[in-house]
């Protein structure tokens, strides 16, 4: 059995979208099938997978470890490796690229948002998969400091809020909580 604790960042979403995105490789219907059974419940009661989570809530797993990890494989985006490169000290997201770069200029911090000047010639967002945008260097500050755990990944990645042109600098605004992104 594995027990899933809400944290605020997961706060607020449905059940079933939630374990959706922890197994993301098992069906809706696995879920929903595992939720009637008793296998998942919500603070040790039955659930149908509609609720409403709130901070603090209990997620209980009635599965093997291995069948746990089997349905919870890599995050799109994620580099599989990502807890071995961060001991390394080697950026999450990105690579060599990512290091040849200079540091975010970051304007204002708090525990919601991070506002970032963007210098001209850096991506807001990926245009492809190898690109290194203002996005990667967010996570990765963020990873850096301590601020986000590699685990929260799975159910929560901090993003920027608006864009700006490859070719325009300016200001960035970056959701680092669920309520920081609205």
């Amino acid at each position: 059995m594995q027990t899933l604790t809400v944290t605020p960042n997961e706060a607020g979403q449905r059940l079933d979208k939630l374990l959706g995105k922890y197994l993301n490789h098992a069906g809706k219907g696995f879920l929903y099938k595992m939720m009637r059974k008793k296998n998942i419940t919500l603070n040790g009661k039955k659930c149908d997978g509609s609720e409403r989570l709130l901070e603090g809530d209990a997620i209980q797993l009635y599965f093997s470890d291995e069948t746990i990890e089997t349905f919870s494989g890599p995050v799109a985006g994620m580099p599989g490796d990502a807890a071995e490169r961060q001991e390394k000290g080697r950026p999450v997201f990105g690579g060599s690229a990512y290091s040849g770069r200079k540091k975010l200029d970051i304007i204002y911090e708090d525990g919601h948002i991070l506002v970032v000047n963007k210098p001209s010639g850096m991506l807001s967002q990926k245009a492809r998969d190898g690109d290194i945008s203002l996005n990667e260097y967010i996570l990765n500050y963020l990873i850096d400091s301590g601020g986000l755990p590699i685990s929260q990944l799975r159910t929560f990645k901090p993003s920027v809020c608006n864009r700006l042109d490859r070719n325009t600098s300016g200001l960035v605004v970056a959701g680092k909580s669920l309520v920081g992104s609205r």
